[in-house]
C-alpha cells in the first residue's frame, strides 16, 4: 500500500531500482498511430481523422505538401510539426542534435536556441544563431543541414519579432 503513495522521489527511486534488476534502462514509450492521431486532430481542433481531412484549417495547412493520412511515419511528422516532440525522440545526442532535439526531424526553433518566447529579444536571437553557427558551420566540421536548417529557425523567430 505505501509504494501506491509514493512521492516523485520514490517513483523515480523505485523505476532506477527496476532498471536495475532489468539490467537495461526502460524504452522510452512510443506513442501508437491512435495517439498521434487523436494529439493532431486535437492540434486542428478535430475530433477524427475523417473530421480533419475536412478541416479548411488543416487542409491550408498542407496546401503544398503531399501527405498520406494512411501512415504512421506521416502522422509522426504533423505529430512533430503540430503538437511537439514525442516523448521517446526528447534528450538526444549526436551530431544533428542540439539541446536534445534532433533539428533534422523536429523544428523547435526556441528550445534548440535555449530562449523563452515570452521575453527573447531579437537580439538575443541573433546572438544564439551566432553561438551556435560557431559549433555547427559546415566551415568547423558541422553538418550543412544542421546549419541550414539553424538559419531557417533563426529566420522564423526573427519574422515574428
Amino acid at each position: 500500500m505505501e509504494l501506491l503513495a509514493a512521492g516523485p522521489a520514490d517513483a523515480a527511486a523505485l523505476l532506477a531500482f527496476a532498471e536495475f534488476i532489468h539490467g537495461k534502462p526502460f524504452p522510452e514509450p512510443v506513442l501508437t498511430l491512435s495517439q498521434l492521431k487523436a494529439e493532431v486532430c486535437r492540434a486542428f481542433g478535430c475530433t477524427s481523422a475523417t473530421e480533419l481531412r475536412k478541416s479548411n484549417e488543416f487542409n491550408l495547412a498542407m496546401s503544398d505538401r503531399s501527405i498520406n493520412l494512411k501512415t504512421k511515419a506521416d502522422w509522426l511528422k504533423l505529430y512533430r510539426e503540430w503538437v511537439g516532440v514525442p516523448p521517446a525522440e526528447r534528450n538526444r545526442s549526436g551530431p544533428t542534435s542540439i539541446n536534445g532535439i534532433d533539428v533534422l526531424e523536429n523544428f523547435r526553433p526556441w528550445h534548440v536556441f535555449g530562449l523563452e518566447p515570452a521575453t527573447a529579444t531579437a537580439d538575443q536571437i541573433k546572438e544564439a544563431f551566432r553561438r551556435l553557427a560557431k559549433e555547427h558551420h559546415p566551415d568547423v566540421g558541422g553538418d550543412p543541414r544542421v546549419m541550414e536548417r539553424l538559419q531557417k529557425m533563426r529566420d522564423s523567430l526573427l519574422a515574428f519579432r
